[in-house]
């Protein structure tokens, strides 16, 4: 992809995660701006743990492929 088409996508994520966070500090019982701020950081904890995890396993993947290459 091209740096413009990653831009464009960071944009619709962060938009998504705006749109997530500002429907769950609608809801009763919720007010203010540390209500939003709290929620943010609580989505893009859990959201940012499997990113992680799947780096983690891709870097992995890819240092038992370089593995093999010098075998053969």
């Amino acid at each position: 992809m091209k740096r413009v088409e990653w831009v464009i996508a960071s944009i619709f994520i962060a938009l998504g995660l705006h749109c997530l966070v500002m429907a769950g500090t609608l809801l009763p019982g919720t007010a203010g701006d540390s209500a939003y701020f709290s929620l943010l950081l609580r989505v893009s904890f859990w959201m940012g743990i499997p990113i992680l995890g799947g780096i983690v396993i891709y870097m992995i993947i890819m240092v038992i492929k370089k593995q093999k290459r010098k075998v053969l």
